[in-house]
């Protein structure tokens, strides 16, 4: 890897680079020292901090108007007024309702919704940090009691019902069997540490599982490998072995999506992005792709076993339609980290990022879409979920987002 890396940066043969295990870039050293430099291989970003603490605004400033500097603050640029209205309008992404207007109000402001999955628009599920998990019924998002304020990371609608988790060292279920203890108010149970194939690592990068299937693909920072659910028996199969993934770049993926059970896409650091054909067979293989970037790729979402669209740093759109190098590079309106992108079809794609970005192609076009209600906030959106076209739910820093402020 560190011979790849010299020839792409253009480093001296003296100087080798190598992925920080954060994600944050590449450390170079010369001569036994470390240097700042190999930024320039992309910079890959660490888009994911360690410190996540934020500081929530006043109650009596999130009410103030943040386009005439009324609040104390800056007055905003023209740009940033028009695409961050006041007031909720046809076409523009407003809150839906989950966290309330101030911080006292609704879900805590502090909180992130850092994944949306569902099996329709009637029945969707999100979670995120301190234990935060809620349930969209048709009719309105509330909030539900898993039993933890352990962060949850990844939710997976399952067939004959719902597993989160945030780490392998426990997993919480509903509907899938009983657990260790009582369950929590909403029926969700602990279920413990759930068991991996031998000589795994626990270090969980990205999880995902097909609405109502039976089967969740993890990757770790190793390998890639799946759970398997049969009735209330959470079973781990080996999936891509580490052996395969070990002169592979299936580590450190950071999203994984498919649309079949025969096809998983993964992308993650260094411009990483595989597809794993036969994943519902006992040897699943794996196609090494090339997006011709060293950019940290965060998100991913399967149009088809043929096609995808992946998302990353600094504005980074891509969009494959099954050749192993042929990934085109998109024209986006910003430069902003993007975290998650998803959709309806291939003329109905949304990707979501930093400072509030949120962009849409309609097939032909990718462009910036208006979000209201936000007062000075600009808040991180590291979460999108399309059930179909019209109906999107965007979740970040302390906000929940759909178009029209529609349930």
């Amino acid at each position: 890897m560190s011979a790849r890396l010299r020839a792409r940066s253009g480093q001296a043969e003296s100087a080798w680079c190598s992925p920080l295990i954060s994600g944050a870039g590449i450390v170079c050293v010369v001569a036994g020292s470390f240097v700042a430099a190999c930024a320039s291989v992309d910079d890959n970003a660490n888009l994911e901090p360690e410190d996540t603490r934020v500081a929530v605004p006043d109650v009596d400033a999130s009410g103030a108007d943040g386009a005439d500097g009324a609040d104390g603050g800056e007055a905003c640029t023209e740009d940033d007024c028009e695409l961050f209205p006041a007031e909720c309008e046809p076409g523009t992404l407003c809150p839906s309702g989950l966290f309330g207007a101030e911080p006292s109000a609704g879900a805590d402001w502090r909180t992130r919704v850092e994944s949306i999955r569902g099996r329709s628009a009637a029945d969707a599920w999100l979670v995120g940090t301190l234990g935060m998990a809620a349930r969209f019924d048709g009719t309105a998002w509330k909030t539900v009691d898993v039993g933890t304020l352990e962060s949850l990371r990844y939710v997976w609608p399952a067939s004959g019902g719902e597993l989160a988790f945030g780490t392998l060292e426990r997993v919480f279920t509903r509907g899938l069997g009983d657990g260790e203890g009582d369950p929590s108010p909403d029926g969700w149970t602990t279920r413990g540490a759930v068991t991996q194939p031998a000589g795994s690592s626990r270090s969980v990068t990205a999880a995902w599982g097909r609405a109502g299937s039976s089967t969740m693909w993890v990757a770790t920072n190793a390998e890639v490998w799946r759970i398997d659910v049969d009735g209330t028996t959470l079973t781990p199969t080996a999936g891509v072995p580490a052996s395969v993934c070990s002169n592979l770049p299936c580590k450190w993926l950071r999203a994984l999506d498919g649309v079949s059970p025969n096809v998983v896409w993964g992308v993650g650091e260094t411009g990483a992005a595989i597809r794993i054909t036969g994943a519902a067979g006992e040897s699943p293989a794996v196609e090494v792709m090339n997006p011709l970037t060293w950019s940290t790729l965060s998100g991913v979402w399967a149009v088809s076993d043929t096609e995808a669209w992946a998302v990353g740093a600094r504005g980074l759109v891509i969009h494959n339609v099954g050749a192993t190098f042929d990934w085109q590079v998109a024209e986006v309106p910003t430069q902003e980290h993007l975290h998650a992108v998803a959709g309806s079809s291939s003329s109905d794609v949304w990707a979501v990022g930093d400072k509030g970005v949120v962009l849409h192609f309609d097939g032909t076009t990718w462009s910036r879409v208006k979000v209201a209600g936000m007062g000075r906030r600009r808040p991180e959106l590291l979460s999108v979920w399309v059930p179909e076209p019209g109906k999107v739910w965007i979740g970040g820093q302390g906000v929940l987002l759909s178009l029209g402020g529609k349930r």
